[in-house]
């Protein structure tokens, strides 16, 4: 990922940024991708519990109501309403 340096406006290749980022910071720029179509993306977590759901849904209505949070919940997952 690269970012923006505030005040400088240079790039910086880096996985950690010292500052807290939020909406309103990110700008995503479209891109080619190494995966092949939507259905082929793996969710899988890293530490093999065989999740494959968001651990926490988005804070947006469209996205994160009662049954949403009710169906997260009982996956082991978080939803913010």
């Amino acid at each position: 990922m690269r970012f923006l340096e505030p005040g400088t406006g240079r790039y910086t290749d880096s996985s950690v940024v010292p500052y807290d980022l939020t909406y309103d910071d990110v700008f995503m720029v479209p891109g080619r991708s190494a995966v092949g179509s939507r259905q082929a993306v793996d969710l899988s977590s890293p530490d093999g519990t065989g999740t494959t759901i968001p651990l926490v849904v988005a804070n947006m209505t469209a996205i994160a109501g009662r049954r949403m949070a009710e169906t997260i919940a009982r996956r082991g997952g978080l939803v913010v309403i």
